[in-house]
């Protein structure tokens, strides 16, 4: 049996959501370059092979995708069958949104999805309104090569009195990397100390934030990273803010002498070209590091969960509190990418059968494990080590990388990203003021303190209690203010 006959035996029958597809054509809306759009397409192409429905893949860049499809939405002129979207941007688009049908949402194709992605971010206000197709968080990597060396693991201890081993902390994460900063490594060039996002229009938001999640988020206070979850308060230039601020610059500054340049797409590519002892980035960086054609430590990187701390700040009594041990809060930045289809779609049933054959576990299973395609692991059975992912990494590597996504996605506390309406205009206000300083233009604090007010504008503009009902919502808090 084919590849597509077997998925399609898999998931459903065509028309099985809502009736017999009578289209003639799709029109999939979703943002520019290979990454999503590229298995938008491949998949258009078979899916017009097994059902004589056209695909047309429409790509747009992303920074204008939101506005062009909000716009469609708001003069009816919207020109997509399906959208292929970042789940932050869900609260906004619900309402020009159709639910996703019974059968799909109760098919084993949706109940396959890991529930940190089902249950949280394909919802909103109570109704399932898309169907997850990419599972996103942060975690590191690092350069085994150099962590095993015991020339290295010698000099380590005799600068800093610790064994050289994969972080927990962020004050272990930025004491290695001021280790391995310009030290030569085994090919005799000089070593990054880290990898991470600080180029503007690079990602380098969920960089920052993900310094912020352990220390923002207080273990008796859930939900507390962005806002109060009562007062919608912004947290952003509170004391844990700023320390994440301070070690995120830190980081820059451990980084090659262009950091501030490097975009996400950078960090996994100059990782896996030997530059670096870690990086930080989403776990693409897995298979691309891993893959011996375009990596040049194939077979000698490990992986640890995104660092925490033994301090976090309770915003409630306005101090710091000492932990036990160091807790590990893994931040799923970003969410990932979200199947929808507009109320506006031309054939409905069509456009969710398209949805089902893109998210079919075996076209699924192609695409997490394809270092290209912007397409992370996010069903629970590709969380399981074996033949799929042996093949691409290796035994040890796949072994070591599943075990550190396993353990992020099964964290009580794992940090859920910004998701309400007008999302974009808060992560604007902030990474605006990110950008001015890293240029330098302004202080830390005071960038910070000016970003905290716009927030505080754009809360008003759309209406604090009803904000807050959708924060604690997307913090899965509930709606009703504790």
């Amino acid at each position: 049996m084919s590849l597509l006959a077997r998925a399609a035996v898999i998931f459903v029958t065509f028309g099985l959501f809502s009736g017999a597809a009578s289209a003639e054509s799709l029109r999939v809306v979703t943002r520019d370059g290979a990454p999503i759009g590229g298995p938008a397409a491949r998949y258009g192409e078979s899916f017009a092979r097994e059902t004589g429905i056209a695909v047309e893949v429409i790509r747009r860049p992303f920074a204008s995708l939101y506005g062009e499809i909000m716009v469609g939405f708001v003069t009816g002129l919207s020109e997509a069958d399906v959208l292929l979207i970042p789940s932050a941007w869900l609260p906004d688009f619900a309402p020009y949104l159709a639910p996703v049908p019974e059968a799909l949402a109760e098919s084993d194709l949706v109940r396959g999805i890991h529930p940190i992605y089902r249950d949280a971010l394909m919802r909103w206000q109570g109704r399932t309104m898309a169907v997850t197709i990419d599972g996103d968080l942060l975690i590191g990597a690092y350069r085994r090569d150099l962590f095993e060396d015991p020339a290295m693991r010698a000099a380590f201890h005799a600068a800093t009195g610790r064994a050289l081993e994969p972080p927990r902390s962020w004050e272990d994460y930025l004491a290695i990397a001021a280790f391995f900063e310009g030290r030569p490594g085994p090919d005799g060039k000089p070593l990054a100390g880290t990898l991470e996002a600080h180029a503007a229009g690079g990602q380098r938001l969920w960089s920052l934030i993900g310094h912020a999640a352990a220390y923002a988020t207080h273990p008796g206070e859930p939900g507390t990273l962005f806002f109060d979850p009562v007062t919608m308060t912004p947290a952003i230039d509170n004391p844990a803010w700023q320390r994440a601020l301070d070690e995120y610059l830190a980081a820059a500054r451990l980084g090659p002498p262009d950091s501030l340049a490097i975009a996400s797409h950078d960090v996994r590519r100059r990782f896996a070209a030997g530059e670096a002892a870690m990086a930080i980035d989403w776990s693409d960086i897995g298979v691309l590091a891993a893959d011996p054609e375009n990596s040049a430590v194939a077979g000698q990187v490990g992986f640890f969960a995104l660092p925490g701390s033994r301090e976090s700040w309770n915003g409630r009594t306005r101090t710091w509190e000492t932990l036990s041990t160091v807790r590990e809060v893994p931040f799923l930045a970003f969410g990932g990418w979200l199947a929808a289809v507009p109320l506006s779609a031309r054939d409905p049933k069509a456009a969710w059968d398209y949805i089902a054959w893109l998210a079919a576990p075996e076209h699924a299973d192609r695409d997490v494990t394809d270092g290209a395609s912007g397409f992370n692991p996010y069903r629970t059975s590709q969380l399981e080590d074996g033949p799929l992912w042996q093949a691409v990494m290796g035994k040890d590597a796949s072994a070591r990388y599943l075990a550190v996504l396993r353990q992020s996605l099964a964290a009580p506390e794992a940090a859920r990203d910004l998701r309400l309406p007008g999302y974009p205009a808060y992560m604007d206000a902030l990474d605006t003021q990110l950008g001015r300083i890293l240029a330098g233009e302004v202080a830390p604090a005071t960038a910070l303190a000016d970003a905290a007010i716009q927030w505080e504008q754009i809360t008003d503009r759309l209406g604090r209690d009803a904000q807050a009902r959708h924060y604690r919502e997307a913090m899965g808090l509930g709606e009703t203010a504790p």
